[in-house]
């Protein structure tokens, strides 16, 4: 009764379990499911508001250096008020530190420096070598500096710069606003999203701009603090990155929130804060199961046992029966109207039922023991006969396995010839490709041979013309020959005339002179005759100097013309070559022409003797590929006969199999029929013993 009772208690848990399992289960991932997303949503929110909270700070700052770089236009910008206008910007925002402007000449000439708290620098200040200043002096938008330690206060800042122009473009100065690092990272250290989380500042590279230790400012790297984070480092970019279960056992958001310096905010903390509602929500179900488990453990004990203590009854009953020495006219006794009292009526039926049968039975014993004897003389007989089916399947089974391996072997025999075939096929299909591949080449050259035999028809005519115009110029060179000798010859008579003209100018000289004295000696009468001697003198003297100057030309005019008549001997003898190599040239493209008509020729014969070769590849390929369908017809009816013949040794096999397990089951029939008998014997007297 106790396996019974645990067995009720045990179907009763399992039930109450599952029941458990499949309402918990559901809500618990739901459960699951809404606080992941609601710690996604609220990390999200948190974080943009704190990225928006700094971005809308910087955008303060940025807005307050761009109103001021307006500043230095006004007329009436001076040191006092510059000073009154800077403070009052800034008083209302701890974190601004000091607003100033620089103008681009330097203090030790006179430069201006506006600050809002009223600091001058020394004389000795350089402007340019402040990173602030270089910064914005570059470029046309506000810049954010590295942090920098303060000269006069030592305090941690970063500076937003602006460059100042006038209305024609020119650079007249700086307007810098210092923010206190310090104020931002209390500003920022509260923007977190557990208890225990962190928020920084970084720059582009992942360096601290904000921190609780100030000595890692600048001089750390968050990435290297928490490396198992440094893969998310490509994440943080303009969109929101969120990871609630990111490596490392932490959470990890970040976004950039200043596209001029790039800038980023990032959280970190341990991922179990935001985990801890939804653990707590899970171990109070577990809680909840556990104690429902327990409950229903106890009532499920309470009903097994109100069930299982009538059953208790009837057991003793039974076996008060069965202790009797089998005496089946024993009853139960029936006091219940229920499921119990039910049983024991049936019980009683059982027994009454059982005590005819027995009656039977012991009448039909001397029965049995004859067919016992008749049972095992079959058995005997069937055992022989099988063990001589066993041995004829045997032998056949041997025949099919040769059968087996001679239709193998003929099949590996076929399939060898097909894979020769497609070996075959394979180059018969390569020489065709190659034949195919020649003719093209072939038509090819001779579409060459052609497009040179005209190349080289033309070639001849050129050069004909060629050797035509060729004599042309030497005929021409002639004629130029005799020019140029004429114009020398000519040159000769001009050069006699210019003497004679010279001669005739000497002349005239002392023919004037001895006019001029022939006047003189005439005295008032010769006067007039004395003006007519000195004009003549003058002509005579122009006459002579023309004369020189132009037997001066003569003279070049006479070289030249020499340097003319053997440039154009040269000329002729380049000729005379010029025409004897065309005439050799010409030969040279008669003889190629004629080559190349025989080539032609010869390229012809080479096609046709290829179209020919290719039909009969065509003709091979195509007998090539019959056979390989003929092969593969014959293989396909070789894989048939072994697939039959494989399918006749399995049936042999199966039948061999069955006809042991046909001699197996004779003798545990033997076997049988001798229990059998044993069975039969103990039967009868174990029916002896029933009294009914």
């Amino acid at each position: 009764m106790r396996k019974i009772q645990n067995k009720l208690i045990t179907s009763y848990s399992v039930i109450v379990l599952f029941s458990i399992l499949l309402l918990s289960v559901p809500m618990l991932k739901t459960q699951i499911s809404e606080i992941k997303t609601n710690i996604n949503q609220t990390a999200a929110l948190q974080m943009s508001a704190s990225a928006n909270s700094v971005n809308a700070f910087i955008k303060d700052a940025v807005r307050v250096v761009k109103d001021v770089s307006l500043y230095p236009k006004r007329a009436n910008f001076t040191l006092e008020t510059a000073q009154k206008d800077f403070e009052a910007l800034i008083k209302d925002d701890p974190a601004l530190f000091c607003l100033y402007y620089a103008d681009p000449i330097p203090m030790s000439q006179g430069g201006k420096f506006y600050s809002g708290d009223g600091w001058i620098p020394e004389d000795d200040y350089n402007k340019e070598t402040r990173g602030w200043y270089a910064a914005a002096k570059k470029s046309n938008k506000p810049e954010i500096s590295e942090p920098y330690v303060d000269m006069s206060t030592h305090s941690l800042i970063t500076t937003i710069s602006l460059s100042v122009k006038d209305d024609h473009g020119r650079f007249i100065g700086v307007v810098g606003l210092d923010i206190l690092l310090e104020v931002l990272n209390d500003m920022v250290t509260g923007k977190k999203i557990s208890k225990n989380g962190q928020t920084y500042i970084l720059d582009a590279n992942g360096k601290y701009l904000t921190n609780n230790d100030f000595n890692k400012i600048v001089n750390a790297n968050f990435f290297d603090d928490y490396k198992s984070l440094a893969k998310y480092k490509s994440n943080l970019k303009d969109d929101l990155f969120v990871k609630t279960n990111a490596s490392g056992g932490y959470y990890f958001c970040g976004q950039v929130i200043s596209e001029d310096s790039g800038w980023i905010l990032v959280t970190v903390g341990p991922s179990a804060e935001l985990y801890a509602s939804l653990r707590n929500n899970i171990i109070l179900i577990v809680i909840m199961a556990i104690l429902s488990l327990c409950v229903s453990l106890a009532i499920a004990y309470l009903f097994s046992t109100k069930i299982v203590t009538p059953i208790k009854t009837v057991d003793s009953t039974v076996n008060q029966i069965a202790s009797g020495n089998a005496d089946l006219t024993q009853r139960l006794k029936v006091d219940s109207n229920d499921e119990i009292g039910s049983l024991e009526t049936g019980f009683n039926r059982f027994v009454e039922k059982l005590q005819g049968i027995i009656s039977q039975i012991q009448g039909s014993n001397s029965e049995l023991k004859d067919v016992e004897i008749q049972l095992v003389d079959s058995v005997n007989d069937a055992s022989s006969s099988i063990t001589q089916i066993l041995s004829n399947i045997e032998s056949v089974g041997n025949q099919v396995t040769n059968q087996v391996n001679a239709v193998s072997q003929t099949s590996a025999a076929v399939a060898e010839i097909a894979e020769n075939i497609n070996s075959l096929e394979n180059m018969i299909q390569k020489q065709a490709n190659g034949v195919e591949s020649a003719s093209s080449a072939v038509e090819e050259m001779i579409g060459n041979i052609s497009s040179v035999n005209m190349s080289v028809e033309k070639m001849a005519q050129s050069f004909a013309q060629l050797e035509e115009s060729s004599k042309n110029g030497i005929d021409q060179q002639k004629f130029v020959d005799q020019q140029v000798s004429e114009v020398s010859q000519q040159s000769k008579t001009l050069q006699d005339a210019n003497y004679a003209i010279a001669n005739i100018a000497s002349q005239t000289n002392l023919l004037a002179m001895n006019a001029a004295i022939e006047a003189a000696h005439a005295g008032e009468a010769g006067k007039g005759f004395a003006v007519v001697a000195d004009e003549i003198r003058k002509l005579s003297e122009t006459s002579s100097e023309q004369s020189k100057k132009i037997g001066a030309e003569l003279h070049n005019i006479v070289e030249t013309i020499n340097a003319v008549v053997a440039a154009s001997a040269k000329s002729t003898s380049s000729f005379n070559q010029v025409s004897n190599l065309i005439s050799a040239t010409d030969e040279l493209v008669r003889q190629i022409r004629a080559a190349m008509e025989e080539q032609d020729e010869g390229s012809k014969q080479i096609l046709e003797s290829l179209k020919l070769m290719n039909d009969s590849t065509s003709e091979v390929k195509t007998a090539s590929t019959e056979m390989k369908e003929g092969n593969q017809m014959i293989l396909n009816e070789i894989n048939n006969l072994q697939n039959t013949t494989m399918v006749i040794k399995e049936s042999m096999s199966e039948m061999s199999a069955g006809a042991k397990n046909m001699n197996e089951t004779s003798a545990s029939l033997s076997e049988i029929s001798t229990q059998v008998r044993e069975s039969i014997t103990k039967i009868g007297q174990e029916i002896d013993l029933f009294k009914a």
